[in-house]
């Protein structure tokens, strides 16, 4: 199997210059041996000095040998002191100065000038508005007449003004009113605590053992509806719920012309 190199962090790549030691370690151990050795001879407690000097020692050492996850010990000291001595608490200043690129901005609070500024915005506004379009035939007619004008200058003569045509209104049309559609026939489905029952299924058959005609679908309502007319007969409404929570007997209804009474159909009690 071909070996790769692994990409190596040159960014905080120390180069050893010292030996096998880098310019930090190299001081670590430079500043804390020395500091432990002259513990030991100044402090004058004959055990108590030599414990001092080698955890002095030790702690250069540390500094310069033992990585914790593989992080420097400075890094874990530096942010140890950085989390202690930060805030743990922050409060809101609702007065604080500007942000730099705001202090030369000028904000008003004088009524007057907000006024004035509303005021002259709503006449901009509403002139915009007042103004029509240019016809485009009067456009070219008056286009036609500024060359003819200028040819006639040109020449020395003077041409009679051509009357532009007025200009037409706008022809306004009046919206349609939509059409209402009424439905044929309508009915309602709900169980026997008068709740209306949604997603049934409605099969209106000419006969028990036909095929259905129309198939309906109660809506959130519990209501359905058909909008194409149906021959006026006898027609049987065979009722069933997709779910198999309600069931319903098949009803026999007399379909007319004009149904203005809806079809009102209950579920079955179960015991």
């Amino acid at each position: 199997m071909e070996q790769h190199a692994i990409p190596r962090q040159i960014t905080s790549f120390e180069f050893k210059l010292i030996g096998f030691l880098t310019i930090k370690q190299f001081i670590y151990l430079l500043v804390t041996i020395p500091t432990g050795i002259l513990i030991f001879y100044i402090f004058p407690v004959p055990i108590l000095n030599f414990l001092l000097g080698l955890i002095v020692a030790l702690i250069g050492v540390a500094f310069a040998f033992v990585p914790i996850n593989d992080r420097p010990m400075e890094v874990w000291v530096r942010n140890l002191i950085k989390r202690l001595t930060s805030p743990t608490q922050y409060f809101f200043k609702k007065q604080n100065p500007a942000i730099y690129f705001l202090k030369d901005l000028v904000f008003t609070n004088d009524p007057h000038r907000v006024m004035s500024h509303i005021d002259s915005q709503q006449k901009l506004s509403k002139y915009l508005n007042n103004k029509t379009q240019v016809n485009n035939r009067n456009r070219n007619q008056e286009i036609s007449n500024l060359f003819t004008d200028s040819f006639a200058s040109l020449l020395g003569k003077k041409s009679k003004p051509q009357p532009v045509a007025p200009k037409e209104p706008p022809s306004i049309i009046a919206p349609q009113q939509a059409k209402v559609k009424t439905p044929f026939l309508t009915g309602l489905v709900k169980n026997y605590k008068q709740t209306a029952l949604i997603g049934v299924l409605i099969y209106i058959k000419k006969g028990i053992t036909s095929d259905p005609i129309r198939i309906l679908k109660t809506n959130s309502h519990g209501i359905f509806a058909t909008y194409n007319p149906l021959p006026s007969s006898d027609y049987f409404f065979e009722v069933k719920d997709p779910k198999g929570n309600f069931f319903f007997d098949t009803m026999k209804v007399k379909v007319e012309n004009t149904n203005e009474k809806p079809v009102e159909i209950v579920s079955k009690e179960l015991i």
